[in-house]
């Protein structure tokens, strides 16, 4: 591992303090004229990473292993991509926005602050692909502050899910979702936000300069199994 520009492509500008494992590829050429890719200050490239020329990532970012950032992506600081997870290009990520492993961003999809995706969560930019046309082009949802997506859920082309709204795991979101409401089911039910979930969220999860497996964590004694689990093995 490296926090210089060793792994590198010369097409690439590297924040101080940034890790670059090996086999990651940083300002991928996809075009002549491809432009340079920006990476902020103390990130971390985890093995496999292919990030496109034409990107600019904030501070802290974070990728998995075989992350895929195509061109034109801009993400504020504190951003996060998990393992095999996959942004399709030109998309916007304010602070603080965390996908988890296995997510498809297409093409043209917004993120306000403090987002979470949990893990195979598709997103789409047509609603009839191949039939009829998209004008004036394919558009993905748009993603406002705070909202939290569960795992497995469909999110339509088009659609917007207001701030501070929490979407249960496996919901396919087929409409625009009102600011603070609760959706669940196929399709997706709109209901107001149970009390339990109608609170500040805690920004600690989206704020992370570092996870369980960064090389610079403190201390490994305190990442171990749940004192319930029996030790039989």
């Amino acid at each position: 591992m490296t926090n210089d520009t060793d792994h590198a492509d010369a097409n690439a500008e590297i924040g101080e303090g940034t890790i670059i494992e090996p086999d990651v590829i940083v300002g991928f050429r996809y075009h002549p004229d491809a432009g340079a890719a920006r990476v902020g200050r103390n990130s971390i490239l985890r093995r496999g990473t292919l990030i496109y020329g034409d990107v600019e990532l904030g501070d802290y970012f974070q990728s998995g292993h075989n992350a895929v950032v195509r061109a034109k992506v801009r993400t504020g600081d504190y951003c996060t991509l998990c393992n095999q997870s996959t942004l399709e290009g030109v998309i916007r990520m304010g602070t603080g926005v965390r996908i988890m492993s296995h997510v498809y961003v297409p093409t043209r999809t917004w993120f306000g602050d403090h987002v979470f995706v949990g893990p195979g969560v598709h997103f789409l930019n047509s609603r009839y692909p191949g039939r009829v046309p998209d004008l004036p082009t394919p558009r993905g949802a748009t993603i406002e502050d705070e909202v939290m997506i569960g795992g497995g859920v469909t999110v339509m082309a088009g659609i917007t899910i207001g701030r501070g709204s929490f979407i249960a795991a496996g919901a396919v979101v087929t409409c625009d979702i009102p600011p603070r409401s609760f959706v669940r089911g196929c399709p997706g039910r709109i209901e107001p936000l149970p009390e339990k979930l109608a609170v500040e969220i805690d920004k600690s999860l989206s704020l992370q300069k570092r996870d369980l497996w960064h090389p610079q964590t403190p201390d490994l004694e305190t990442v171990d199994w749940p004192d319930d689990w029996a030790e039989s093995w």
